[in-house]
């Protein structure tokens, strides 16, 4: 008698209240979201490790290519986006824009192993929260970034804060002489397209965009066209790896 005296208050408890181990919360705190574009995917899931396991954030989405970032991020809205910039079908410039635009609040980490004055210089305008140099940078500092960025504050590799600093200081940097639209221009030139491609996607006639091009040669101080499209190319206008992506005029970030 005294064994079942003795458990029957126990079970009915156990089944009044539930399970016991759910009661013992004091609290939830909301996990920041996090989306994750990577090309790569072991060093996709490298940055899904790091997130979850060492900085006890929630990764829920992840994307390969451009047009899927775009797509994921629209239907999750996140809180944190870690984004390569070199992916394929569509920028990760054009990815940060539309992020930034679109989601209020969400945050931007930008990684690339390839970087140009131009792309910084964008990366830059654009305002992203953070941007790690992939090549010179060790977990560690993956970390750092990640976890300052989610917290609110900013992270920017050597590399950004010293080509953004040396362009103000220059008086002849690409973004204190070349207008919006000649550095459009210069852009596709440095594709190898034609004054006739080049109008067909901007919304120009031939002859203004040649009168672009022109113009170009003389501030840059270049003096044919092989010339101008290696300055452009050089500067990371047009990256050469581009052409093996599916692009389209959307790809560009100017507009």
């Amino acid at each position: 008698m005294e064994y079942f005296a003795w458990n029957g208050p126990i079970f009915i408890i156990a089944k009044w209240f539930g399970p016991l181990d759910s009661h013992f919360h004091t609290g939830s705190v909301a996990v920041m979201q996090v989306v994750i574009v990577e090309d790569q995917a072991m060093f996709r899931e490298f940055i899904h490790q790091v997130v979850e396991q060492d900085l006890n954030l929630r990764v829920i989405g992840e994307a390969s290519d451009g047009v899927e970032a775009v797509e994921v991020c629209r239907r999750l809205r996140p809180q944190l986006v870690i984004l390569d910039i070199l992916i394929p079908k569509l920028s990760g410039l054009h990815v940060a824009r539309t992020v930034i635009e679109e989601i209020q609040g969400c945050k931007v980490l930008a990684l690339s192993a390839e970087f140009d004055q131009t792309t910084l210089h964008q990366l830059h305008q654009l305002g992203v929260h953070g941007f790690v140099d992939k090549t010179a940078k060790t977990t560690a500092t993956l970390k750092e970034a990640i976890s300052l960025v989610a917290s609110g504050k900013t992270y920017y590799s050597d590399v950004l804060r010293e080509t953004i600093s040396a362009m103000r200081q220059t008086p002849f940097s690409f973004e204190k002489i070349l207008t919006r639209r000649e550095s459009q221009v210069l852009s596709f030139v440095g594709g190898g397209l034609t004054d006739l491609e080049i109008g067909k996607i901007i919304g120009l006639s031939a002859s203004s965009v040649q009168s672009h091009r022109r113009n170009l040669m003389k501030k840059l101080d270049v003096h044919s066209t092989p010339e101008l499209i290696q300055f452009a190319q050089d500067k990371g206008f047009w990256k050469p790896a581009f052409n093996q992506m599916e692009l389209t005029h959307s790809y560009h970030i100017f507009k």
